[in-house]
């Protein structure tokens, strides 16, 4: 994992003095960011700020006593994410097997010859994974977006390893029947892509 950098030494070194622009340039550079990598998980942006924010205060709250031997980003990613699942297991949100998911069709193209840029296969992706059911989605993004095994996130959310595979494979299936027509019509292949669907 990536060390922390000279600009990163440095807005530490301010953090620690108690300067407040430091603060706030933390703030405005990683705010969005945190958002979105807990709004991935939860799908709940309202709650995603709000945990975006708890995050940003403990580190002004813990300032004078914190060691970051990384890379602010990664570390900030990983502050979220705990806090979500922590967030999770407050709720005790319980899965059930099975789960009766709504069927699950290709988007319609009356084309017939429609190719994605990356942009747009992008935007597809992540319109695919936000409409994966709640808790198919969190197994889908702490797997695939945050790289925890099966093992660790049937740990986290108390769940069996055998429903994190089975909610695996209702998410990865989604996204083939999303995705899949697109592929089909010679459309660039991206390497994420693969990551998404290898162990389908």
């Amino acid at each position: 994992m990536a060390t922390t950098t000279k600009e990163d030494q440095v807005l530490l070194q301010q953090l620690k003095a108690g300067d407040q622009q430091a603060f706030r340039a933390l703030f405005d550079s990683y705010y969005k960011y945190l958002v979105v990598t807990c709004n991935n998980i939860l799908g709940d942006s309202e709650t995603a700020r709000d945990l975006a924010q708890d995050v940003l205060a403990d580190l002004w709250k813990r300032r004078e006593q914190m060691e970051i031997k990384i890379a602010l980003k990664p570390y900030l990613r990983r502050a979220v994410v705990n806090k979500t699942l922590n967030y999770i297991k407050a709720r005790r949100l319980k899965f059930t097997e099975p789960e009766n998911n709504a069927e699950i069709h290709p988007l319609d193209d009356s084309s017939g010859l429609q190719v994605l840029e990356q942009s747009e296969l992008q935007n597809l992706i992540n319109s695919a994974i936000a409409s994966l059911p709640e808790k198919c989605r969190m197994v889908f993004t702490l797997c695939r977006l945050e790289g925890m095994s099966h093992k660790e996130i049937a740990a986290q959310l108390n769940i069996s390893t055998k429903t994190v595979e089975n909610q695996m494979t209702k998410a990865l299936k989604t996204l083939k029947a999303v995705v899949g027509p697109y592929l089909e019509r010679g459309m660039i292949w991206l390497g994420f892509l693969w990551s998404f669907f290898e162990k389908l």
